[in-house]
């Protein structure tokens, strides 16, 4: 793949330029400085909480379950717990509460495990929740795998949306034809077209990842009807679903899990929510927009207020794929804002409440700068080279203008550049099509083996407004308002940062910090 070739020489010259006289250091204005210049590598205990990517102080966040009260105005993220202390019984269903996705409040218990290694709900699975003339339900997974059927759907109810009941008698498990020990993670949705509910339910026929389907105009008594199985795809199982209505299109998503590097959260248009399913764009021109993120955000559900609405997955605390080709299970939780174009497709976008948590600017500099580089204070021209900023401790947001126009190579933002900035984790942006992918992507590389891609939207005039969020070892790059790109990157966390560009005058202006 000649981007990797072509980065790791870049990366090369990182080290053999340090050696040499042509540092171009900061001029000395005689301002006293304000920022740590030191390059030398921290490597900081990561633990406690998230705030702006919640995480618990203890534990994890598994796959999320966001449903809109419209009575308290609130959003309640439901999730599964993941404690991984190795019991008998893991996953019980949590949640925390936020009113904008910038702040979250709360962490309580709402759904236990099973109370014994019998139970069908000894490990606790992914659901959904609704409410109904004031009376809310929480459909969920019950696993168990020393059971056949190791799995079944499974109900709690409540009155006041914080204490649950368990419903034992509601538990059902998958019927003939379907896999009966791959059975979980029930969507329920109200149906406009039908006038009822409608369950989907992932599990496979006929060696195939499909989506069960039952009715219901009571939420307790289900009819089985067609499944869902046009999705063209060829996952074997299709997890996490959520079926919505964006003014006249419905939307399908669901996480596929195939062991392919394409471990992401995909979604499908059309004009019903039966089908016919469609890739959002023309799949022949590589035009076709079906991912929200790359392969950080997993298990992505979404929640309305019927103004907006957002996204929200999970980021794995694993920075590479394991042997199996995936990533560790669970971590922090990822939310976009979901926009709708006059085509269909729907774009990532920060937040609003993210993006004004972040309004006190911060200082930084300069401290190193390497190869063919001009520019001062927050505006850079970079060919060949790159120039290295200082570390931040805490949270910040970081802005910029990249002019690529007159780029021939590829070019972006590297994390973890201390030392002598050999061993970087960049986040590259690549125009061509000249890659595995087939197509223009930002990717982010660690000694040159590729971690993670997303498609990119290259505008005609290759100028790409940035945004980056970045807490503790988890920053999310935001691209024009078409383009999230989430990413796990330890090294990154109180590490100095730097602006790269391999060949071709590339343009970063208005940078600018905030915490």
């Amino acid at each position: 793949m000649k981007h990797i070739f072509l980065l790791g020489l870049f990366c090369v010259s990182f080290v053999f330029a340090s050696c040499g006289d042509n540092d171009n250091l900061p001029p000395d204005n005689g301002e006293t400085d304000t920022v740590d210049k030191t390059l030398d590598c921290k490597s900081p205990q990561e633990t406690g909480a998230y705030t702006t990517f919640f995480k618990p102080q203890n534990g994890w966040v598994g796959d999320p379950m966001p449903f809109y009260d419209e009575d308290s105005k609130t959003y309640c993220l439901f999730y599964l717990q993941d404690w991984r202390t190795g019991a008998i019984a893991d996953h019980p269903i949590f949640m925390t509460t936020t009113k904008d996705f910038g702040s979250f409040e709360g962490f309580a218990e709402a759904i236990p495990c099973g109370a014994n290694e019998q139970a069908q709900d000894i490990f606790l699975g992914t659901g959904s929740f609704v409410k109904k003339e004031g009376k809310y339900y929480g459909f969920y997974t019950g696993h168990n795998g020393r059971l056949n059927p190791a799995e079944k759907i499974m109900l709690a109810t409540s009155t006041d949306g914080k204490i649950w009941t368990k419903v034992p008698p509601f538990t059902f498990e998958a019927p003939a034809g379907y896999d009966k020990n791959n059975f979980r993670d029930p969507c329920v949705y109200f149906d406009d077209t039908r006038n009822c509910y409608v369950m989907l339910v992932v599990t496979r026929k006929n060696n195939q990842g499909v989506l069960a389907r039952y009715t219901s105009s009571d939420l307790i008594q289900w009819t089985l009807i067609e499944p869902l199985t046009d999705l063209d795809t060829d996952a074997e199982i299709l997890e996490c679903p959520d079926l919505f209505k964006m003014g006249n299109k419905w939307y399908l998503l669901f996480s596929r899990i195939n062991r392919d590097q394409h471990r992401k959260t995909f979604y499908r248009i059309a004009d019903s929510p039966d089908g016919p399913w469609r890739i959002c764009g023309d799949k022949s021109k590589n035009e076709h927009h079906e991912t929200f993120d790359g392969l950080y955000l997993y298990a992505g559900k979404t929640a309305s207020n019927g103004n907006e609405r957002f996204l929200s997955g999970w980021c794995s605390t694993g920075q590479e794929v394991n042997a199996n080709k995936e990533l560790d299970w669970a971590g922090s939780l990822i939310s976009h804002q979901l926009v709708q174009q006059a085509d269909g497709r729907l774009y990532p976008v920060i937040p609003d409440a993210v993006d004004k948590k972040f309004a006190q600017k911060v200082d930084f500099k300069s401290i190193k700068q390497i190869g063919n580089v001009t520019g001062i204070g927050d505006n850079f021209t970079i060919s060949g080279g790159n120039v290295v900023f200082n570390r931040s401790t805490s949270p910040v947001k970081i802005e910029m203008k990249i002019d690529a126009s007159q780029a021939t190579k590829n070019f972006g933002i590297a994390f973890g550049a201390c030392d002598n900035q050999e061993d970087v984790f960049s986040l590259t942006f690549d125009l061509t099509a000249d890659n595995q992918w087939k197509l223009p992507a930002v990717f982010m590389y660690h000694e040159g083996k590729e971690l993670n891609f997303t498609p990119l939207i290259v505008p005609t005039n290759k100028i790409f407004d940035i945004k980056i969020i970045i807490e503790k070892s988890i920053c999310v790059l935001y691209i024009n308002n078409n383009v999230a790109f989430t990413n796990r990157i330890y090294k990154m966390n109180q590490n100095p940062w730097m602006l790269f560009a391999e060949e071709g005058n590339v343009k970063f202006s208005n940078i600018k910090i905030y915490q």
